[in-house]
């Protein structure tokens, strides 16, 4: 299948050598240069993996002129499937799914229909995850879904924590990773994520909900600000060295 892959970098990454691996071809359109004309080749799914919501609703938007037709996966981390399929305007092609660092442990993708996602267009959208080695787990809409809102929410607390000086950042690692057996400390998970998807995953369930349990912590807001976004830019709450072997703490700031 040729596989339209565009959105953040980290994760496109990953799902292109995946795609490769088995077989698919990944391409990459580029819609300003396109004039508003549908593939000359044309593209049998897309999947859409951009986290900001302004460039997410600016791609979607233009999706029709370019593929008009092919089932369209969006990543559900910051919008619902249901948002997503109304910036492309056929929401029965649209299904949500969510993926979060590291993507290979455990294999599993969740996958969420919008409201007007079609039964075809989900049995793609599995049968595209397994080709890929991933076993699809279907879950509601919402921003986040299961993995993604828990995670971006714990990390928030302890972004918080760490604003407030109850502890350092190594010192709150280390006490979530070490008590509570996880694979990492949620600030540590927050930079592989991306401090700004965490962002961005925050920002989606405070509006859909409107409770102040979802309000982003500000470090999180500043942090972005500040362009510290974890470990793709080098700094987040962590200095991370080219080799990405062990972080060095840096101050909250």
């Amino acid at each position: 299948m040729r596989i339209w892959i565009a959105g953040d970098p980290l994760f496109v990454d990953e799902i292109t050598v995946r795609c490769l691996r088995a077989g698919h071809t990944p391409v990459s359109l580029d819609p300003a240069q396109a004039n508003g004309r549908a593939s000359a080749e044309p593209v049998d799914l897309v999947v859409d993996l951009h986290h900001e919501p302004q460039a997410k609703a600016r791609f979607l938007a233009r999706l029709p002129a370019h593929v008009p037709d092919a089932p369209v996966l969006v990543s559900a981390l910051s919008v619902s499937a249901t948002q997503a399929g109304a910036w492309v305007g056929s929401p029965d092609r649209v299904v949500g799914f969510g993926l979060v660092p590291p993507m290979g442990d455990p294999a599993l993708v969740e996958i969420a229909p919008g409201l007007g996602t079609a039964p075809e267009s989900l049995e793609a959208a599995a049968a595209f995850w397994q080709s890929l080695g991933w076993e699809p787990v279907q879950v509601a809409d919402g921003p986040g879904l299961v993995r993604g809102r828990i995670l971006a929410c714990i990390v928030n607390e302890a972004a918080g924590a760490l604003l407030e000086g109850i502890a350092s950042a190594q010192d709150i690692d280390t006490a979530m990773r070490l008590g509570t057996n996880y694979p990492r400390g949620p600030l540590e998970w927050a930079d592989h994520l991306g401090v700004d998807t965490v962002l961005h995953i925050m920002e989606g369930l405070f509006r859909e909900w409107g409770e102040d349990r979802y309000r982003p912590s500000p470090l999180l807001r500043r942090m972005v600000l500040a362009g510290r976004l974890g470990r793709r830019t080098g700094q987040g709450f962590y200095t991370w060295e080219p080799a990405e072997k062990r972080p060095e703490e840096l101050p909250a700031g």
